[in-house]
């Protein structure tokens, strides 16, 4: 960007001069106008700060005179520059005068803190500059001392020990942020950094609240649901609401929390402040069968399982997903999950028959029967048939207490439950390769049920017998492999009560009676 600008002569003419004077007057303006032209072309502009000067060429800033336009006005010498060009040398210059400030710095040490005054720096006014060059040259001056602004973060003697004592309030204390089931801890590291003489580092907490909205936030999700017309459904996708982290309501709290935090609390747990978005898209839109919400969750967890296990549960847990039970249907796990063997696609993997650990077809279904029986609990739903383990297995009691699983065994040993809410029920399952968790969901219509389970009572509890050792012909030899663990015997059993509106509709006591287990390793054979 080139602009015209006017340097204003110091000689004049005076009215009335003689026609000799006037003609002697101009020639002294011709002189005067030449001068600074040359003095401009062969030295430049100087700038200079302390002991340093810097010079600039009118090359560098494309400086140029507009010699005849000048000797004709009289009294102005007219020149244009590039305006960017002197910005951007500007710049250059700035970079080698400029010296950052240096924050306060609170630190801590084995649990000692020790703080900063931190350190001045300085800065080149650079707008003030390029005002004061255009200024100066139309002024035929060409030295200048370059402004610079002095950078004060350092703080007193006083204010260092105000924020030495703000520290040592909070140290070792934290605020614990939750929201569905997650949890993020502010650490009193963390909120010692964002001190500041003047209260909290509010840009700072700012930046760490909108990171923190990326983790947050998920949008919603519209429901989706492809029926094959075979009692089962192809794909699903239930509506959820989107989440979004009021940003602004969280930094307030947070404010309020920590001037709390200073005084004598040790750690404050709040919940993160959201709004839910609605989708477009409901449940209840894309189905006429009443799959409307979440009925019933359950849980299990099979890590510890060799790989031929978790293939087994993986393929047994996808045989029910999708399932479709009627109203008034009494669902059966044997039926629905049919053949299992190795014609079927099961591996095989350890199971326990006639009281020893062998290789057999389709080891670790009970993992999905197991998880459907805490599923049919939680929804409330009458169970009509359901077996306990003769042993206890320390998959089931990865995340629970002895007592809440459910063995099956074609044909005779089943998993029974009726579908008494008036409305379908879609059975949802998913097994997590990563983590070894298996859900189980249904979904449908709630009716106001509400469910009630107690903790385990377990009572007669009997050691493990000495382990045993069995060949294994899958192993080489000299290589000894655990595949089944100690287990104590018990008995066990909690109560289920299901009730709606003042009213109970399920009332039992479920027991189990589980043999004590030995550890069982096989020796390699081949």
């Amino acid at each position: 960007m080139k602009r015209v600008f006017a340097i204003i002569l110091t000689l004049f003419v005076l009215v009335g001069l003689t026609t000799k004077l006037f003609y002697w007057q101009k020639d002294r303006h011709t002189k005067a106008v030449q001068k600074l032209k040359s003095d401009l072309e062969n030295k430049g502009l100087t700038l200079r700060f302390g002991t340093s000067l810097w010079k600039i060429k009118s090359s560098d800033i494309t400086l140029v005179f507009d010699y005849g336009a000048s000797v004709s006005d009289g009294n102005r010498l007219i020149y244009t520059l590039s305006e960017n060009q002197l910005i951007d040398k500007i710049s250059t210059i700035s970079a080698e005068i400029d010296i950052p400030a240096a924050d306060p710095e609170i630190k801590i040490v084995e649990n000692l803190i020790t703080v900063s005054s931190g350190e001045n720096g300085q800065k080149v006014d650079e707008r003030r500059l390029v005002s004061l060059v255009r200024d100066n040259i139309s002024k035929s001056i060409f030295e200048m001392d370059i402004p610079v602004v002095l950078l004060k973060p350092k703080i007193s003697q006083i204010q260092v020990e105000k924020l030495q004592k703000r520290a040592e309030n909070l140290l070792n204390k934290m605020i614990i942020l939750t929201h569905d089931g997650h949890t993020w801890n502010l650490e009193s590291d963390q909120l010692i950094s964002w001190l500041d003489p003047d209260g909290w580092k509010t840009p700072l907490i700012e930046t760490w609240v909108s990171d923190l909205s990326l983790a947050v936030n998920v949008p919603p999700q519209n429901a989706h649901f492809k029926f094959i017309g075979t009692g089962k459904v192809e794909e699903f996708l239930p509506a959820k609401p989107g989440v979004v982290l009021n940003d602004s309501e969280l930094v307030k709290m947070l404010l309020d929390k920590f001037t709390k935090l200073e005084k004598e609390i040790q750690s404050i747990t709040m919940d993160l402040p959201v709004k839910l978005t609605e989708p477009d898209i409901k449940t209840s839109d894309v189905n006429k069968l009443g799959i409307e919400e979440l009925i019933g969750r359950g849980l299990s967890d099979a890590s510890g399982s060799i790989p031929n296990r978790l293939f087994n549960v993986g393929k047994a847990a996808e045989s029910i997903n999708g399932i479709l039970v009627a109203p008034n249907e009494v669902f059966s796990f044997i039926k629905y999950i049919g053949d299992i063997s190795a014609a079927t696609g099961y591996k095989p993997a350890y199971i326990i028959k006639d009281g020893r650990t062998v290789l057999g077809d389709g080891g670790g279904v009970c993992q999905v029967s197991t998880t459907l029986f805490r599923t049919v609990l939680n929804a409330g739903l009458p169970i009509l048939e359901r077996t306990a383990h003769a042993y206890r297995v320390h998959y089931y009691e990865n995340d629970s207490q002895p007592g809440f699983d459910a063995t099956v065994f074609s044909p005779s040993v089943d998993l029974k439950f009726k579908n008494d809410t008036g409305n379908y029920i879609l059975i949802q399952t998913a097994f997590d390769k990563k983590t070894n968790k298996l859900v189980i969901d249904f979904y449908g219509t709630k009716d106001g049920r509400g469910v009630t389970l107690s903790k385990a009572r377990i009572w007669d509890v009997t050691p493990p017998p000495p382990a045993i050792y069995q060949d294994g012909s899958t192993l080489n030899r000299g290589i000894i492999q655990q595949v089944d663990w100690p287990a104590w015997g018990t008995k066990s059993a909690f109560d289920w009560k299901v009730t709606r509106n003042g009213e109970t509709l399920q009332e039992r006591t479920f027991y189990s009676n589980y043999r004590p287990w030995q550890a069982v390793y096989l020796r390699g054979t081949r």
